[in-house]
């Protein structure tokens, strides 16, 4: 890709991802969310598709950091000739929203992780997680909606995300290509419980289902939505009761 003239105000950047690496120049004002939207359209991505950024000034050895949603470039110590990484499908799990941290805000020194009070910052490569497994489907007392009515297949390729107010499940059509397929016209079901949530899609005789239990937090059923989008992804979007960063998906049993 050629590289735009550079201009006052504007910072040189490299941007490197999965599909190889562009150098490209922005305002060094922009913020790191405009800055995520305008790298939306270049790389093929939707306003849905989870994106996170961080960058590294100078040489290979100096410190990668997390890029700020809400400031600028320049403020935030981004310098001219940056790289930045891009993740998909990605969420930024921040060494302050850890348990250990948690548990130390709340009983200080008698906190039985206080002798780990100095944790180094994570590495950048630990700072995301994936999709995984969903818990095995078992009886509760959450209600009848939420047990298996019939043998359906497992969905077990999706992501997740949290987004503020919100923590977002996509099961898109590159990890279960015949469940997005059966979305198009099929039948859509979603069911939000407090702490549980499951998705059914169903066409002729085939059915498919992702239940997730035991969610990290409770959630406001009421103002949680879910979306189709034909042919490429089902979005759950589930509405946190409390805004609090969730660090996984789902309590350990």
């Amino acid at each position: 890709m050629a590289t735009a003239e550079e201009k006052p105000g504007e910072l040189s950047l490299t941007f490197l991802c999965k599909n190889g690496q562009q150098k490209r120049s922005f305002p060094a004002g922009l913020t790191g969310e405009e800055l995520k939207e305008q790298l939306r359209e270049p790389l093929g991505l939707t306003a849905e598709t989870p994106l996170a950024l961080s960058y590294q000034n100078g040489s290979r050895n100096s410190v990668k950091k997390v890029l700020e949603e809400k400031q600028g470039l320049a403020e935030q110590g981004v310098e001219d000739g940056a790289c930045v990484t891009v993740k998909v499908d990605a969420m930024e799990v921040r060494p302050e929203n850890s348990f250990l941290r948690e548990s130390i805000r709340n009983n200080g020194g008698n906190s039985y992780y206080y002798a780990h009070a100095n944790e180094k910052e994570l590495p950048p490569e630990l700072r995301y997680v994936y999709g995984g497994d969903p818990i095995k489907l078992e009886s509760n007392t959450e209600g009848d909606a939420l047990k298996a009515e019939k043998a359906a297949k497992a969905l077990t390729h999706y992501s997740w995300a949290d987004e503020g107010d919100f923590v977002c499940i996509y099961v898109s059509a590159e990890g279960e290509p015949e469940a997005i397929e059966a979305a198009k016209d099929g039948d859509v079901k979603v069911q939000f419980e407090a702490r549980s949530a499951e998705l059914r899609i169903s066409k002729d005789s085939k059915e498919y289902a992702l239940s997730l239990r035991q969610l990290e937090g409770e959630i406001v059923p009421d103002e949680s939505k879910h979306r189709v989008s034909a042919g490429k992804r089902v979005t759950l979007k589930m509405k946190k009761k409390r805004t609090v960063t969730w660090t996984r998906l789902q309590q350990s049993k």
